[in-house]
């Protein structure tokens, strides 16, 4: 039974513990990573509104490139792809780091660094989802999917309370070096992971797969892709999980894009707000990751996302008020880093749960196709959000762009919640749906 699966069993699967661990020394890294490099943002630019454009820019390629590298990587060996990007996210912040050295560094030269790293991440997201059914046990899937999340948090926490430290004992190009030194390691962690075969299938069911796998190593590209497209339209589930993930996102873009004003305009605690920021992030999505396997085991999928839609708007539009509590240190803190809690706690629920039901039931010879097309649509809604913050900040506060999102976040989940949008789809449905395509 499903309900008796504990986390421990998850650890028995021993190539689930590799994964687990290279995914948990890339998260520690790239925490200390954005924290350095959102303050370097800002501190070079000294412009809210550059802040946001950096941030647009950095999830640009993930809309225009990951839906085109889904149908190619389909075609590829995923775990290769996988220990590639590693090594080459590792090559380009490295040189970076140099260049930053040199003092040749600008805002010019951060976004065209940031198109670059996000393209590799694109190539990087697709063949990752792709290759989780391999690895863990579809049975376990909710339960593996909700500790990396935690464990992720939990590492991010620890990397984000040593950021500061790092950067203002060691400097910016220390914390950077550090995050090299993780895409390092999570490459050599991949090598040793296998992957295992379905044994616990029927055996027609196995050679069905082997049919479609051999089938799609001679299709073309462009009869990849499409298929992949068609797929995913003819899926009313998968199209309502995107349309979440692009409100989800659109509605986090103010304190994304944000945080450095925020801290400093606001709530005027400066780059020490960052830190605090980040843990408090890390504190509620690590809850939020693990009730995700009770809450799912209790209540529909529909529910839990309404639900959590209502608390991430109302957490946001808290938070927004910072100016109540300008320069007050232990006040600031409280009120800020509950209002994040709360925010993170609600949004980990909400895309844990659109990751595992996704995952579980999309087709595995689609889903690295429709896992882009989710990723695409998911993150579609950021650079437009971060151009339209960006042009705002020039005349708007940074405390009224994030507390209309809020706002405008519930006003959004109560017109989910009075429509009849469905987020749960049988393996029939399923399978239909994969052989149609």
């Amino acid at each position: 039974m499903a309900n008796d699966i504990k986390y421990r069993d998850v650890f028995k699967e021993r190539n689930y513990t590799v994964l687990l661990f290279t995914n948990l020394i890339n998260r520690f890294g790239d925490s200390i990573d954005a924290i350095a490099f959102t303050w370097l943002v800002y501190s070079i630019t000294g412009s809210a509104s550059w802040a946001a454009l950096v941030f647009g820019l950095n999830v640009l390629p993930n809309i225009v490139a990951q839906p085109f590298f889904g149908a190619l990587v389909e075609k590829m060996d995923k775990k290769k792809v996988i220990i590639f990007t590693h090594l080459l996210r590792a090559a380009v912040i490295g040189s970076f780091v140099v260049m930053y050295l040199n003092g040749v560094v600008n805002p010019y030269i951060m976004a065209a660094f940031t198109l670059v790293i996000t393209t590799i991440e694109s190539l990087n997201m697709p063949a990752s989802s792709a290759l989780i059914p391999s690895i863990i046990k579809k049975e376990h899937m909710s339960h593996a999917m909700s500790l990396n999340s935690s464990l992720s948090g939990a590492v991010a926490l620890v990397g984000t309370g040593v950021a500061g430290i790092i950067i203002a004992k060691f400097g910016v190009q220390t914390a950077m070096l550090i995050d090299v030194a993780t895409f390092l390691m999570a490459a050599v962690g991949m090598f040793f992971i296998k992957l295992r075969r379905e044994t616990d299938e029927k055996t027609d069911s196995s050679e069905k797969t082997d049919i479609k796998t051999e089938k799609a190593s001679k299709e073309s590209y462009g009869s990849l892709l499409k298929g992949g497209l068609r797929y995913i339209a003819g899926n009313r589930v998968i199209l309502n999980y995107c349309l979440v993930a692009i409100v989800l996102n659109f509605f986090m873009v103010p304190i994304n894009a944000l945080q450095a004003p925020l801290a400093e305009d606001v709530y005027g605690l400066g780059s020490k707000f960052l830190s605090v920021f980040g843990m408090a992030a890390s504190i509620g999505a690590i809850f939020g990751s693990l009730v995700i396997p009770k809450l799912m085991a209790k209540f529909s999928s529909r529910k839990i996302l309404i639900w959590c839609g209502f608390a991430m708007g109302i957490f946001l539009y808290v938070l927004s008020l910072g100016r109540l509590v300008h320069g007050m240190a232990v006040p600031g803190y409280l009120l800020g880093g509950l209002s994040v809690v709360g925010i993170t706690f609600a949004c980990s629920i909400i895309s844990g749960t659109l990751n595992i039901r996704f995952v579980n039931s999309v087709d595995r010879d689609y889903l690295a196709r429709a896992s882009s097309v989710l990723g695409a649509s998911a993150t579609a809604a950021m650079p437009i959000g971060s151009f339209i913050v960006s042009a705002s900040a020039t005349k708007l506060s940074t405390e009224f762009l994030v507390g209309m999102s809020g706002i405008l976040a519930v006003v959004l989940f109560i017109v989910i919640a009075l429509s009849k949008m469905n987020f749960d789809m049988d393996k029939e449905e399923t399978e239909e749906l994969a052989d149609a395509a």
